[in-house]
């Protein structure tokens, strides 16, 4: 049975998998051929032939799947015989249930996962259902444009240009309206240039991508892989290049397999492809719009049949736009160059063989192909660009819904919103409220700029349908908040009102908060109208639907009295004034609708991108600012309640703490502005939010940072200390005047002009602080304005002076705080003695002053009550009781009243009274922990212990556990001490009353072994300390240091804390302290009193309309202040986000974007140029070829036989030599005497150093002597003579800025070492050359089996050296040192590592080289071999400032005679027995200093030698030579293992010898 439950859940899902796979198959379906008809051009090689023949449907006889037995070859007709049956996909295919659909996954790249849905059709499929199955099955989202791109499909080249304005134009406007792509999916063609775009410019969201390819089933590359139901196949999209199939493209989404039952045959997808878009054509681009999902077909290259289907689609009705890209070649460029031209001058002849030649078409197809074009341009008026699209013929307020369905505020303002547009009526209003119901900030924003007033079109009915919009959440929060207020559920589709939202407002915000939509004056309204509509018969299930808008809209141009649906254009919480008594409703004043409404709607519907946008117009921003902070805090904890989703708990939680940092920062960009205008900010009464306070909305929203800011401070302490102008010693003042009322004369009071920020109370009112006294006072550039009051002090009586002092003194709140505080600790003093002292049968005087005392007490808890704001008993009651000291007081003060009615009893009752007493003074005394709170240094730390108290509940479970753990020790040890217990009160006791105080430390350790004395001891009281001793471990050292953990964890957190906290809270004491009545209990009750005759005088004498106007006066200055303020505050946020370093960078990176694609365009017209001119230079070269030759042959045949004219022409030709090279136009290539290697330049001119003319002539006149017989018998020498004298006048007069490089290859720089006799013939000085020498090589290869184990090598070929510093026409080895032996030795050269190895290697070489030649010297004749080593020189290379060496390269056997560890071969012949004795030798002439090893070579030509140094570090600056030098290890190891030969005895090396003479090397 426990399984049940998931098998069911099993078979459910089972049973949605199948009826998916069901509706698919039961829905689409496939086609084979089944009948089989030769094509004809098989029927016709069939009979010469034996070959089967293929079936018109493209497929042989047995890949027919549907026919039972192949046909006999009989059976099909002959060329000859008779008619031959059409094939048609109609008759001769038939159709099943598609067997291919489900995910492919393109196996193209490996680092992204492509992955795209597909399915196999038929080619007459329908429409609706290929909709239903991109919609539904694949989850695409609604389609707000469908771009149909069509064009060439075999492979194009496409200009960058070009590329790049259409795969970004492409994908911007795709992403950005929602659009859905189709193209032919294929991996060629224009549908391969759509896959790039997506790649480089779009998402990898599957859904967010949404490329359709509609694919012939047929043409693709192994479709055979994709068979197959509801099934991951993965695809490899790369084909065979011979095969006439395709690939699909692996960067589309979707792709719809159009099968006709054909194989290899294209275009049968072009039918389904154009019914799918009519029918998505038809769908609604939104559910709140009637308009239709635009279709715009975009072409790029394409063939013949693109411009029929351009004249398709453009006359089509309605017309379809189509958009052309100029510049991606054929059919594209016809239609861009007619649509560019008149109506009278389109085209002519030209143009007719141009389409022939771009098409290879006959003049018949031409011309028909120019009608059709010429058809196209009729229609030419629906060809636009992207951003007109939803221009098309339509009505302004159809082209505003497009737009705005698109989220297109640009399009919109740019080509819709225009000036003298003309538009319905209503049409504005209704695109204000799609653009608030499908959240469309940008076109909010538009619509304000564009004149929409929120007066016109704020009405009830417009906001009860935001209200009720399904768009946004779908979580129906707003419901469930309706729910918990009413109490009850709610049906579904139940329709909230605005009288719900108004009671859902007051419950998020608590409090004595009361909304506009729950006021009387409201629901008077809203019944009218209400009443009205339903007696127009408009409606019967819920107030003011869409039906009613019409008749039930309030517009502020009626009159109130004109209709009975008078305009309902109120603020958000207009009071209702009782002094307004009228049977009619409409003589009651109306206020117009804000933003505030709204706003409030975007905070409830948790919209916070158009919350914040809203909260930015209107009237009070702070005070907004706090109502969404506390709003969003309230619907965080109900989400948390309601065990709802976390993160948008969280998310709620963030948006709180947005809106209360820009509160913050606007009350900051206030106080810096005016300290005094920002604290009237602060205690200025909102009207429209239930005359609420920005500093109370601050506090109710528990916004710390708002509450502790400088500027708040600032406003409490002048609250606090009220007229009062005290800084030091204030508390020993204040209680000497209260005790010394004459000394209040000897204080200070403030002016009026220093508390004109500071809100009056209603007892100054009362005072008659409002009778005169008028001053204006000038701060910081703003005139206060001010009430006219009485005159100053100083021109008062002196009675009457002397009693507004004593008014001012009494009536501070700190006065009042230090007043009752004394009277509160009299009273303490007079209860402590009460319960102390016997208590009599009547109660003493002191005991009658405590019941007077807490009587009054209680009298002013209940006034404190009755006179709160909210309106319902209940609602005061809950705030009241919502204060933690206020519960206190309730209990205290019905614990005495309980006490003080038995203590009037004489029996037992008395005692029982007098116990409660007792108990009642505890919570007096802790009532003393709330006065300490007003005291900055005691207050933090009473907020520390609050918050840690209020922190039990996290550890409500430790004290679960330590409980657990007390009484499974406890029960334990009491039934084992006490075996024979009976059941009473006192048996619990037991159980728990000595482990609990054993938790602080008393073990009671003469209790523990019960068996000790004469106490018998009971069974099993052995296991009883034991018991302790676990119980102990467990309770007081692991579960207590817990429990003190958690507290010492809490306390470091609050005390970072606490100073912020503390102020966070005086709020709360100096607001109870300002409302509280100056004289202490029990004298409080004359203060009742007064309070009682003042309102019975104040409600017969009426409010003062002098003050009411004043005050509205007051408040339109303070919103123009704030509105400054508001206005600096975001252009100084919009400076430092245009400033921001990110922004900078993007900026500049788009700038540096744009000037690529200028230069790109600059080097492509260069290249073209220099092309040009090549092919120009080309040309001029031959025609000068051709004269000189025309010259030369006329000289030939006009001279004579005589010897003048012989010698003549002879010394005209002996200059000049014939080249033996084919040098092109232009370039010039100079040849070195004695060089025999063709060398052709590079095909890429380069612009590199070029030998000056003078140079080739004077190379070319030293050259070798001419064979003058041979010249006058050959014609073609003349030929070449004068070939290579153009050559030479062209190099001469070259164009200045075109690049023409004579030497082909890479520039170098070689230093050579160069040999100086310094003391005679027998020694010289090496020093390099100051200045190194210019070459051209070429690399030849760069073969890895060159490489060694230090170095690597590379073949190059010099084509130029200077001064012959290297050979032309020779090869030579690059050797460069290996980067693992750079890194190596970078520690030791920290700088030029790579030239400092080079240089030791080239050293090395040198060394070993002058040992070689001294060996040469000295060696016997009986030696006949001279081996010598090559010459090698410091190569620097300039394209990428390498350092190298080069030498000589050698042909040949190469061979290597022994290796730098002194392992040596097996000599075979002369050569080698000679190298190794040189070896030898070496060791032996450098007094065992030096020994070259590593010999290696071609015969006698040795090269990259290691000379061994036995001195020589490792890894040291010190190194003389190359990194090869093992030093003494491999010295060590030639003794060992080096034989000597007969060489070496001929040398005298091996046994008893002599050492020979050695000369110096330097």
């Amino acid at each position: 049975m426990v399984f049940l439950p998931q098998k069911a859940l099993c078979s459910f899902v089972v049973c949605v998998f199948q009826s998916r796979r069901s509706w698919i198959e039961d829905t689409f379906c496939k086609r084979a051929c089944g009948k089989f008809i030769p094509a004809c051009r098989d029927l016709h090689s069939f009979a010469s032939l034996p070959l089967t023949p293929r079936c018109c449907c493209g497929r042989l006889v047995g890949e027919h799947t549907l026919l039972e037995t192949g046909p006999s070859m009989s059976s099909w007709p002959g060329p000859g015989t008779g008619q031959q049956e059409e094939w048609s996909v109609e008759c001769h295919t038939q159709t099943s249930a598609t067997d291919a659909y489900g995910t492919i996954d393109f196996q193209d790249s490996a680092g992204r996962n492509c992955h795209a849905k597909y399915v196999r059709v038929a080619v007459d499929a329908k429409a609706e259902a290929l909709l239903q199955l991109m919609r539904s099955e694949w989850q695409m989202e609604r389609p707000k444009l469908l771009l149909t791109v069509h064009g060439g499909t075999e492979n194009f080249p496409l200009p960058l240009k070009v590329r790049q304005a259409f795969s970004k134009g492409l994908i911007t406007a795709a992403q950005s309206t929602g659009a859905w792509i189709l193209t032919d999916g294929i991996n060629t063609g224009v549908s391969r240039y759509v896959g790039e775009a997506v790649k480089t410019y779009g998402t990898h969201d599957l859904r967010k991508r949404n490329a359709v390819g509609v694919t012939p089933w047929g043409v693709i590359d192994n479709h055979s892989d994709l068979i197959g139901r509801d099934v991951l196949r993965p695809y490899q999209p790369l084909g065979n290049p011979l095969s006439k199939r395709v690939c699909l493209n692996g960067l589309h989404s979707h792709f719809l397999l159009v099968d006709d039952g054909t194989l290899g045959k294209h275009g049968c997808q072009l039918g389904l492809r154009r019914k799918l878009e009519r029918h998505i054509q038809l769908q609604k681009i939104h559910p709140r719009f009637n308009q239709g999902v635009p279709v715009v077909c975009v072409v790029v290259e394409g063939g013949p049949d693109i411009v029929s289907m351009v004249l398709e689609y453009v006359s089509s009705v309605p017309p379809v736009p189509v958009f052309v890209f100029e510049g991606s070649g054929r059919a594209a460029d016809l239609l861009a160059f007619l649509h560019k031209q008149t109506a009278i001058d389109r085209c002519g002849e030209d143009f007719l063989l141009r389409i022939g030649g771009m098409f290879g078409l006959e003049r018949a197809d031409a011309s028909q192909l120019y009608n059709l074009l010429m058809e196209c341009m009729d229609y030419r008026q629906s060809m636009h660009d992207l951003q007109r699209l939803c221009s098309t013929k339509a009505s302004p307020g159809e082209q505003l819904s497009t737009a705005l369905a698109w989220d297109r505020a640009d399009i919109a303002k740019k080509h819709i919103l225009v000036y003298g547009q003309h538009w319905q009526v209503g049409s504005l209003e209704q695109a204000m409220l799609d653009a608030l119901v499908m959240d469309r900030v940008g076109f909010v924003k538009l619509l304000i700029d564009n004149g929409m007033t929120m007066n016109r079109f704020l009405t009830v009915s417009r906001l009860e349908e935001l209200y009720n919009t399904q768009q946004g959440p779908t979580d129906n929060f707003l419901h469930i908040l309706v729910e918990d207020v009413k109490q009850t559920h709610i049906p579904k589709g139940y329709r909230v009102s605005l009288i719900d939202v108004g009671q859902v407002i007051e419950y998020l915000i608590g409090g004595a908060y009361r909304s506009t939509y729950t006021r009387k004056h409201f629901r008077a309204h809203y019944n009218l109208l209400y009443a009205h509509c339903k007696e127009s018969g408009r409606d019967s299930s819920g107030p003011l639907n869409k039906k009613r808008r019409a008749d039930c809209t309030l517009h502020p141009h009626q009159s109130p009295n004109s209709s009975p649906s008078r305009p309902p254009f109120f603020r958000t919480a207009q009071p209702y004034k009782r002094k307004q008594q009228s049977s009619e409703l409409g003589d009651s004043p109306l206020f117009v609708y804000n933003f505030n409404d709204l706003f409030v709607w975007a905070v409830l519907q948790r919209r916070q991108q158009m919350a914040l946008f809203l909260w930015q117009h209107g009237e009070e921003a702070m005070a907004r600012a706090t109502v969404a902070c506390k709003l969003y805090r309230a619907m965080a904890y109900e989400f948390r309640q309601s065990n709802m989703d976390d993160t948008t708990g969280e998310q709620l939680k963030t948006y709180s703490m947005d809106f209360g940092q820009l509160a913050v920062d606007v009350l900051d960009r206030t106080f810096r502005q005016n300290e005094r205008m920002a604290m009237k900010l602060l205690t200025s009464e909102m009207e429209a939010w239930s005359h609420f306070t920005c500093l109370q909305m601050a506090v109710s929203s528990r916004l710390r940072p708002f509450v502790s800011h400088s500027c708040t401070q600032m406003l409490l302490t002048d609250l606090w200390t009220g007229r009062l102008n005290m800084r030091k010693n204030s508390w020993f003042k204040i209680i000497l005047s209260i005790l010394m009322p004459p000394a209040i004369l000897l204080l200070e009071f403030k002016s009026q002009a220093e508390m004109s920020h500071v809100p009056q109370s209603q007892e100054a009112l009362q005072f008659g602080w409002d009778t005169g006294r008028p001053e204006a006072a000038q701060e910081g550039g703003h005139t206060v304005v001010k009430v006219p009051k009485c005159t100053p002090y100083t021109s008062l009586p002196e009675c009457q002076s002397f009693l507004f002092l004593l008014y001012d003194f009494y009536t501070a709140p700190v006065v009042k705080f230090w007043f009752h505080t004394m009277s509160y600790l009299a009273f303490l003093m007079l209860f402590s003695y009460t319960v102390l002292v016997k208590m009599e049968d009547r109660p003493s005087t002191q005991e009658w002053l405590v019941i007077a005392y807490i009587i009054s007490t209680a009298v002013e808890k209940t006034r404190e009550v009755f006179m709160s704001v909210p309106r319902k008993p209940s609602q005061k009651l809950k705030v009241w009781f919502g204060e933690y000291w206020n519960v206190t007081d309730f209990l205290a003060i019905v614990l005495f009243l309980v006490g003080l009615g038995l203590r009037w009893d004489s029996g037992s009752y008395r005692t029982a009274g007098r116990i409660t007493y007792c108990l009642d003074i505890i919570f007096w005394y802790v009532r003393v922990l709330d006065l300490l709170a007003v005291n900055q240094h005691a207050g933090a730390y009473l907020t520390m212990i609050t918050k840690m108290v209020s922190k039990a509940i996290n550890m409500f479970y430790i004290v679960v556990m330590m409980a657990i753990v007390l009484l499974s020790f406890g029960v334990s040890r009491k039934a084992i001490l006490s075996p024979d217990e009976a059941l009473s009160w006192s048996l619990l006791r037991d159980v728990v009353n000595q482990p609990y105080w054993m938790m602080f430390g008393e073990v009671y350790a003469g209790e523990i072994d019960t068996c000790e004395g004469d106490t018998p001891c009971v069974p099993g009281a052995f296991l009883t300390p034991f018991l302790q001793a676990v119980y102990l471990f467990f309770q007081y050292i692991i579960m207590v240091n817990i429990l003190i953990a958690f507290f010492n964890n809490v306390y470091f957190d609050m005390k970072s804390i606490s100073n912020k906290l503390w102020k966070y809270n005086r709020y709360r004491y100096i607001m109870t302290y300002q409302e509280k009545p100056w004289l202490p209990p029990p004298l409080i009750i004359l203060s009742h009193m007064t309070l009682c005759v003042t309102a019975i005088y104040q409600k017969h004498r009426g409010l003062s309309e002098q003050e009411t106007d004043s005050c509205g006066l007051s408040e339109c200055k303070l919103h123009e202040f704030e509105e400054r303020c508001l206005v600096s505050y975001f252009h100084e946020k919009n400076q430092d986000v245009l400033c921001s370093q990110i922004d900078r960078v993007r900026a500049t990176a788009e700038r540096a974007e744009e000037m690529g694609v200028v230069m790109r365009e600059v080097s492509d017209r260069v290249h073209f140029i220099q092309d040009t001119l090549k092919v120009l230079d080309s040309q001029l070269g031959q025609l000068q070829d051709l004269s000189a030759l025309a010259v030369d042959t006329l000289t030939l045949l006009s001279a004579s036989d005589s010897l003048q004219q012989e010698e003549a022409r002879l010394g005209h030709c002996r200059p000049i030599t014939p080249s033996r090279h084919h040098v092109p136009h232009s370039w010039t290539l100079p040849h070195g005497g004695g060089g025999s290697v063709d060398i052709m330049p590079c095909h890429t001119p380069r612009a590199y150093r070029s030998t000056p003319p003078s140079l080739l002539w004077e190379r070319l006149l030293n050259d070798s002597n001419i064979n003058v017989n041979r010249m006058l018998c050959c014609k073609c020498v003349v030929v070449v003579l004068a070939m290579e004298r153009n050559n030479l006048m062209r190099l001469a007069h070259t164009i200045p800025f075109t690049p023409v490089s004579i030497m082909a290859g890479e520039e170098v720089s070689v230093y050579t070492l160069e040999e100086v006799e310094a003391a005679g013939p027998e020694s010289s000085i090496s020093y390099w050359s100051s200045k190194g020498l210019s070459a051209m090589l070429q690399p030849l290869s760069s073969e890895g089996c060159l490489d060694g184990g230090l170095r690597r090598a590379m073949l190059v070929l010099c084509t130029w050296a200077e001064r012959d510093v290297l050979r032309v026409g020779c090869v030579y080895v690059v050797k460069a040192i290996q980067p693992d032996v750079v890194c190596t030795w970078q520690r030791v050269f920290h700088s030029d590592t790579t030239l400092q190895l080079c240089l030791r290697e080239i050293q090395q070489q040198r060394a070993a080289q002058k040992l070689m030649h001294v060996f040469n010297q000295v060696k016997p004749e009986n030696m006949p071999h001279s081996p010598r080593f090559l010459d090698m020189s410091l190569l620097h290379w300039h394209s990428d400032g390498q350092w190298l060496t080069i030498e000589r390269n050698m042909t040949g056997d190469f061979r290597k005679y022994n290796n730098n560890t002194g392992e040596e071969i097996a000599p075979c012949c002369g050569m080698e027995e000679t190298l190794l004795a040189f070896s030898h030798w070496t060791y032996q002439y450098s007094c065992r200093e030096l020994l070259v090893l590593d010999l290696q070579g071609v015969g006698s030509e040795l090269t990259d030698p290691s000379v061994i140094r036995a001195e020589d570090k490792r890894y040291s600056d010190d190194m003389v030579f190359g990194p090869s030098n093992l030093g003494d290890a491999a010295i060590h190891t030639f003794v060992n293992k080096h034989t000597c030969n007969s060489c070496c005895e001929n040398l005298g090396l091996s046994g008893e010898r002599k050492e020979p003479f050695r000369p110096p090397l330097l």
